[in-house]
């Protein structure tokens, strides 16, 4: 009996191609470059299951006239990028993972955050340009973070992360 045809449209943790290499028929995407819209539609009318990235539009037009897959197994939080009821009334299945990315966005604005009030970018620029002289008293100083108030409009799940 043959493995299920599966379509992989970026690249995907090691681990995780490899397990999908270990159960299914896998077609990975080695370039790892964005899918054109009649790559991801040749996806649709080859595989059994298509798993899609946010980088990927796939509207309501590559459902048109049925398709072979029965899922779009989606690498990401939000499924924007994605005709749901045109995907549902072509008998596809969508996923998602949710709140996978909780953390690590909250870690990107505290990131954003203190490379912005100390300057971070600023710093890494003129060394790599070269042109950092050594350390100075007052130099790319910023301002200080800790003791600070902040206020995070629409406490949600990152939030409070």
């Amino acid at each position: 009996m043959s493995k299920p045809k599966v379509i992989v449209t970026r690249r995907w943790p090691h681990e995780v191609e490899q397990r999908l290499g270990d159960h299914f028929d896998v077609t990975l995407n080695e370039a790892d470059r964005p899918y054109e819209q009649q790559e991801l539609r040749q996806a649709l009318l080859l595989a059994d299951a298509v798993l899609p990235t946010v980088t990927d539009r796939l509207g309501a037009d590559l459902f048109a006239g049925g398709v072979r897959a029965r899922i779009l197994g989606n690498f990401g939080v939000g499924f924007n990028h994605i005709d749901i009821a045109a995907a549902s009334a072509a008998g596809l299945i969508v996923t998602n993972t949710p709140a996978v990315l909780t953390d690590a966005t909250a870690d990107l604005a505290m990131t954003l955050l203190l490379m912005c009030a100390r300057r971070a970018g600023e710093g890494e620029r003129e060394l790599r340009s070269g042109k950092w002289t050594g350390w100075r008293p007052t130099h790319l100083c910023g301002t200080q973070v800790s003791g600070k108030t902040v206020g995070i409009i629409g406490l949600g799940r990152i939030g409070h992360a």
